[in-house]
């Protein structure tokens, strides 16, 4: 199908314009006379199919997609094919998704299965969605498996919303810091410092101190500046690595009140897709298999591995999950009891549901607990910085009296 823009006008004489989509221009031309109107001007819409390749931030590009989920399964719910779903949708406006679903509707019209053109499509629909919509294809139950989808990266969006929201603010109050702290140790201080070195009184320590810091900032910042920007290559490189992303993974969950926050984040998010997976139909060892390729948290895939190994050796999965790092004692019990009395997807669940509600509680707990602790870190700092420029004054005061 291709997407044709026209000018036309009603039979008021009203200029109309927009867009359309249609098989040939003669049956967009057709429908256009059956809505009554005159066509001034007709031509079809190219678009440059390296825009497919284009997608925007990874969380505004699962809103999208979960959005299209939605109203693709309301259509389909509907009786109307996926064909004509895709011809609806694509009218809408989409953004950068337009092109991606004009790409898509082209394949299913060409006769391949739903999931195999989102497949070719992987910046905008991962594994996860296109098994899932696949598994809803040969189930004859595309419309729930769409809905399901769509509630599922709802709520992931979410909760990675409040884990950016808990540690947005933090992270604003020490940049902001730290910019304080530089104008003053560049600007502000070596002037102070000067006049009271003019003096010829000699300074106390905290002031000589000051001063130290002030010349280096002032006198290498050129040095101190490549040093930065060395480091934050280097730790860049580090992250790239596969064994550097694992450790720092690791350490990152052993970090006071973010640790903690970012386990319950983890087992929410696995907890929520592996019961997605499940609930479709997927065999569990697939679904760790996807599960471990979507995750991002190095550690995270290095237990879904293992887990993976032992339910294909036949083992019982309950001594790795005694060696997890991620899931806690009550977890991996639920897990594990889950696993043996067929009811994994139902404890998968509520697993998911509790956690989801720790993760909310961890973020009020973690914000009133970094928000202070940030200001009493600066208060210490600023005050330090007074202190040692006042000490002087004070001093030539006291002498002085």
């Amino acid at each position: 199908m291709a997407i044709y823009r026209y000018q036309a006008r009603d039979r008021s004489g009203t200029s109309l314009s927009g867009v359309l989509a249609a098989d040939t221009p003669a049956r967009a031309r057709e429908a256009l006379r059956r809505d009554g109107v005159t066509v001034m001007a007709f031509q079809p819409v190219r678009f440059d199919r390296r825009l497919l390749s284009r997608a925007p931030a990874r969380s505004r590009r699962q809103e999208r997609v979960a959005e299209l989920a939605r109203h693709l399964s309301v259509l389909l719910r509907a009786g109307v094919s996926v064909v004509e779903s895709l011809d609806v949708l694509i009218r809408q406006p989409q953004g950068r998704l337009a092109p991606v679903l004009r790409d898509i509707r082209e394949k299913v019209a060409g006769g391949a299965a739903l999931s195999e053109a989102l497949q070719t499509q992987p910046q905008w629909f991962d594994d996860v969605f296109c098994r899932a919509v696949r598994v809803g294809q040969l189930s004859g139950h595309l419309d729930r498996a769409l809905s399901e989808l769509s509630a599922h990266l709802r709520e992931r969006t979410s909760l990675r919303h409040r884990l950016v929201s808990a540690l947005a603010y933090p992270a604003i109050l020490t940049v902001l810091a730290v910019g304080i702290v530089l104008f003053l140790m560049s600007y502000v201080i070596p002037q102070l410092l000067a006049v009271l070195e003019a003096s010829g009184r000699p300074l106390p320590t905290a002031t000589v101190f000051l001063k130290t810091i002030s010349d280096a900032i002032t006198g290498h910042w050129m040095l101190l500046m490549a040093l930065t920007a060395t480091m934050v290559a280097g730790l860049a490189a580090f992250y790239r690595w596969t064994p550097g992303r694992r450790w720092l993974h690791r350490l990152q969950l052993g970090l006071p009140v973010v640790g903690g926050l970012i386990r319950k984040a983890v087992i929410a998010q696995f907890a929520q897709m592996m019961s997605l997976l499940l609930r479709s139909g997927i065999p569990f060892v697939e679904a760790l298999q996807l599960v471990r390729a979507s995750s991002a948290h190095q550690v995270l895939r290095g237990e879904l591995e293992a887990m993976e190994s032992a339910v294909r050796r036949g083992s019982d999965i309950a001594p790795t999950l005694a060696r997890s790092a991620i899931f806690p004692p009550l977890v991996a019990h639920l897990i594990h009891v889950g696993q043996h009395a067929g009811e994994l997807t139902e404890m998968l669940g509520q697993i998911k549901e509790g956690y989801e509600t720790e993760v909310r509680l961890a973020v009020s707990q973690a914000t009133a607990v970094l928000e202070p602790l940030l200001i009493v870190v600066m208060s210490a700092v600023v005050g330090f910085v007074v202190f040692a420029t006042m000490a002087p004054i004070l001093e030539a005061t006291r002498v002085i009296q």
